[in-house]
């Protein structure tokens, strides 16, 4: 019996893991509620920046593409999933706070009126995703921390054509949020260097620690 409780829990806990980054996301749509005062994130280079309706689509794929590659580790390779879903846990986590300590927003956003489905589906966007808590921006950190992380799968770093494909589209994705105005060019910055920072702690650092340690 506890034997067979054991390997329950096992084969459950990437279920758990999985559903920490679902929590998060729950976590940072509650934050949308709050009744507090922004500060406005507007930098000079924004109002460079056109509105270009056709990056929604890159913007769109982003809530397939982050999921897809965590639960494709999940599948393939538990002990790089672990790591990989507490990595990106802990940007959203870090973001969540920021947010709720220093409340941020754009105020560039258009109304997107006009006709034909590019800008229907940026009204439905906007309509259901508000300019707030924006920095950093959590779509272009989890687009890079997925991109970094999704990749030490052997079977998929094997895969060069992927990799460069996964590369251009988390890229694409990360400039939709400033093309849509969704975002400042400060939190595209932000989310982007927050899945660096992070990348090199878990990934990195303790490689570099080993190899000094190996070398005395």
């Amino acid at each position: 019996m506890k034997r067979e409780m054991k390997i329950r829990v096992k084969e459950s806990k990437h279920v758990i893991l999985f559903s920490l980054f679902i929590l998060m996301e729950v976590l940072y749509f509650l934050t949308q509620f709050r009744d507090v005062e922004y500060n406005i994130i507007h930098l000079a280079i924004d109002d460079a920046i056109p509105f270009l309706p056709i990056f929604v689509i890159p913007y769109v794929i982003w809530y397939a593409y982050v999921p897809a590659g965590m639960l494709y580790n999940c599948f393939t390779d538990k002990r790089e999933f672990c790591k990989q879903i507490l990595t990106v846990v802990a940007g959203m986590a870090i973001s969540i706070i920021t947010f709720c300590l220093y409340p941020t927003a754009v105020d560039f956003r258009p109304t997107a009126e006009g006709d034909g489905l590019l800008l229907w589906i940026c009204r439905l966007l906007f309509s259901s995703d508000k300019p707030i808590n924006v920095l950093p921006s959590m779509h272009c950190y989890e687009a890079a921390i997925i991109h970094l992380t999704a990749f030490r799968n052997e079977n998929l770093r094997k895969n060069i054509p992927l990799r460069v494909g996964s590369a251009i589209l988390s890229v694409m994705i990360c400039l939709s949020t400033v093309f849509i105005k969704q975002h400042s060019i400060a939190d595209l910055v932000s989310g982007v260097a927050l899945a660096y920072i992070l990348y090199f702690i878990v990934y990195i650092l303790p490689d570099l620690i080993k190899k000094k340690r190996a070398a005395t």
